[in-house]
C-alpha cells in the first residue's frame, strides 16, 4: 500500500468539508490531521496550524479531476463582482499552470473566462505549463550558506541545535502537487547536512566523555 501524502491543506475542518465529501462519495481513501505551529531551524519561519487532507499519491490526479468536474457545476451561480473576472489572461495563463495553489472551482473558471475571451485553451497547453511549473518547484531550494556555517560552528560545540540544522539540510523534502517528493535542498547542501550531522553527534560524545570523566 502506499504511503499518504499532502493533498492539500487548510486553515480549518470547516473549509475542508467539501473536498472531504467528495472524496468520501468518490471511495477515495483518505486521511486528515492537524499540523501545529513548527519551527524551522534552516529557514528560520515558523509555520502556522493547518488541517491536511492526505492521499495516495496514485489518487492525486483522479481527485483533482472530480474537483474540478464538481466546480464547473458552480460556475452560472458566481456574482457579477467575483475576483477572477478582473484577472487579465496573462494571470489567468498563470493559474492554470499552478492549479494546486488555486481552488479547482477557480481551476474551471479561469479556462471558462479565456475561452471566453477568445484565447485556444487545449489540454496540451495547460499540461506544458503545469510541466514547466512542477519543473520549478522541484528545483533545489536556494542554498542557506549562513545556517551550513552555523551547523558547522553549533556541531563543534556540541550543541543540539547543530544537529537539528543539519537533519533539517539532509531530510528536508518537498511535496509536489502531483504527490511526488524530492530533495528540498541540492546533492551538495545534503552533503553538508551529512557532515554536520557527524561532526555533531562525534563532538557531542567527546563533550559528554569530559564531563563524565571530569565529574
Amino acid at each position: 500500500m502506499s504511503d499518504f501524502l499532502r493533498y492539500q491543506v487548510f486553515p480549518s475542518p470547516a473549509l475542508a468539508e467539501p473536498l472531504l465529501g467528495l472524496l468520501e462519495q468518490q471511495g477515495i481513501v483518505h486521511k486528515t490531521h492537524y499540523t501545529p505551529p513548527r519551527f524551522s531551524a534552516v529557514l528560520g519561519t515558523t509555520s502556522a496550524e493547518q488541517f491536511v487532507v492526505s492521499l495516495r499519491p496514485e489518487d492525486f490526479t483522479r481527485a483533482r479531476e472530480l474537483e474540478e468536474q464538481q466546480a464547473e457545476l458552480g460556475l452560472a451561480e458566481l456574482p457579477a463582482d467575483y475576483y477572477l473576472f478582473g484577472f487579465s489572461n496573462a494571470e489567468l495563463w498563470e493559474l492554470l499552470s499552478q492549479p494546486a495553489a488555486w481552488s479547482s472551482h477557480d481551476v474551471r473558471l479561469a479556462r471558462w473566462l479565456l475561452r471566453e475571451r477568445g484565447e485556444t485553451v487545449s489540454e496540451a497547453t495547460i499540461q506544458d505549463l503545469q510541466a514547466r511549473h512542477l519543473q520549478a518547484l522541484a528545483a533545489p531550494s536556494p542554498s542557506p550558506t549562513a545556517w551550513i556555517a552555523a551547523g558547522y560552528v553549533l556541531a563543534l560545540l556540541g550543541g543540539l541545535f547543530g544537529l537539528g540544522i543539519g537533519w533539517s539540510l539532509w531530510h528536508y523534502q518537498k511535496t509536489l502537487p502531483d504527490g511526488r517528493q524530492v530533495p528540498g535542498y541540492s546533492a551538495r547542501d545534503r552533503a553538508h547536512g551529512v557532515r554536520i550531522i557527524v561532526l555533531g553527534v562525534i563532538c557531542l560524545g567527546l563533550w559528554l566523555g569530559l564531563r563524565l570523566v571530569g565529574g
